[in-house]
């Protein structure tokens, strides 16, 4: 809803009563479409996301119901679902995620769930959400929005909220700026976050206790339309660029004492963890293994070789995306080099592992939320470049693969001039030297 408001005159809010426990395998859009009171075009339904992971199979089943062992797989599951820490006191880990989400535990979740089992987030939230509203204007014949929503806390601000992760068929963000208000002020920083306003509108009905998992919200439509911008709830991440609070004050403190070498001159555990990666890498020649010896020398001497403020050089992480059909690759046109390249860019704080900063850099710059990685690096690349430090330095680059999931179309980031799928038959004039050989590694890995 661009230049637009989202005031609407009059709006319901339904609950869907009877759908009862569901399973993997079970229809959510043919229970809804059961249950809930005759659906009209330009409706909202507010879906919990438990229902949505429960029928797509997103639960850790125990063979026990002991408490500890609940709480083990827990901490287990919570590490497997953690991109980065954001803030921890005591046994509290406020986390970011592999889609981008920043809350406590990952999202992973023992309520409302039997007493041997975890509910983890749904992998695609979007695509979930997209897939249900398609379901159900073919059971129905209608158009609905569908906003997955999910608990979360907020900073300065006690309790918690429901608050939209995936996101169909209506605009998640509205974006009045430039519009003048009543008293004749131009807005200049207000966005809205409806998906969000509806995901907790639904939770006054559904509630916490009652097994109400979906609620309709009515009224929002113009003539039985809603404004849909086709993003999801891509548009309600902020990234890391525009985060002001990025890490909790001790956390923050920490990394930046590691980050200098103040107080201590053990690297950071990013740094241990390139290390065991590089080190087991496979080379097949000579020349990756006086490359893969460079890797180890620099990172040997430098503690602080992870960070951009390591001037002479510092490592980076890059991912090579292949379509699911595994013919086409997808690109960046870089800003700074004007060369197509793989996506990538620098560590961060809080990737514990090289893995987890390629996946990071990888979502930010293709907006895809839910790639499938290969945990060994294709391989290593030193280039010299002039980074964000704005000074001449090397970028020491391992590189990772990841499969995209059918579906889900790429959204091109501020960092990058263009992003494309080309035929890995036929890439684009003006890549990057080492580019060519990259896709040939990648085609042997995958048999291709």
């Amino acid at each position: 809803m661009k230049g637009g408001d989202h005031a609407a005159a009059h709006v319901e809010i339904l609950p869907v009563l009877g759908i009862g426990e569901l399973r993997q395998g079970d229809d959510l859009a043919a229970a809804i479409a059961a249950h809930a009171p005759p659906l009209q075009d330009g409706d909202v339904l507010v879906v919990t996301s438990k229902v949505v992971s429960k029928t797509e199979g997103r639960m850790v089943v125990l063979n026990t119901a002991d408490p500890d062992a609940r709480e083990a797989a827990r901490q287990q599951a919570i590490e497997a679902e953690t991109v980065r820490v954001v803030a921890q006191r005591d046994e509290l880990r406020i986390v970011e995620t592999r889609h981008g989400l920043v809350l406590a535990a990952a999202g992973v979740d023992v309520s409302n769930v039997a007493r041997n089992e975890l509910a983890l987030l749904p992998l695609d939230p979007d695509a979930s959400a997209h897939l249900l509203r398609q379901s159900i204007r073919e059971l129905l014949n209608v158009e609905v929005g569908v906003v997955i929503s999910d608990s979360m806390g907020r900073p300065w601000r006690a309790g918690i909220t429901d608050t939209a992760i995936g996101v169909a068929g209506i605009t998640a963000l509205t974006d009045p700026r430039g519009r003048t208000d009543v008293y004749g002020n131009v807005l200049a920083v207000t966005q809205v976050a409806v998906a969000d306003e509806l995901a907790a509108a639904g939770d006054l009905v559904k509630g916490k206790l009652g097994g109400i998992p979906v609620a309709i919200v009515r009224g929002l439509a113009q003539d039985g339309k809603l404004n849909d911008d086709g993003l999801g709830s891509r548009a309600l991440i902020r990234g890391s660029e525009e985060d002001l609070f990025r890490l909790g004050t001790a956390e923050a403190m920490a990394v930046g004492r590691e980050d200098v070498g103040w107080a201590t001159d053990i690297a950071p555990p990013l740094h241990a963890d390139a290390v065991r990666v590089i080190t087991e890498l496979t080379t097949s020649h000579d020349v990756e293994a006086a490359v893969r010896q460079g890797f180890l020398g620099f990172l040997a001497a430098r503690p602080d070789a992870m960070w951009r403020s390591c001037a002479p050089g510092h490592l980076t992480a890059s991912a090579l995306v292949i379509d699911p059909a595994r013919r086409l690759v997808l690109l960046s046109l870089h800003p700074r080099a004007g060369m197509w390249v793989q996506l990538g860019g620098h560590c961060e704080p809080g990737d514990h592992t090289m893995l987890d900063a390629a996946a990071r850099e990888a979502r930010e710059e293709s907006g895809i939320g839910s790639l499938s990685f290969d945990p060994a690096p294709l391989g290593l690349d030193v280039h010299p470049i002039t980074c964000s430090l704005g000074v001449p330095t090397r970028h020491f680059d391992v590189r990772f693969l990841a499969v995209a999931p059918a579906g889900v179309e790429p959204v091109r980031s501020p960092e990058s001039l263009d992003l494309q799928w080309f035929s890995w038959d036929a890439l684009p004039s003006g890549t990057s030297p080492e580019l060519p050989r990259l896709v040939e590694v990648a085609r042997m890995r995958l048999g291709r």
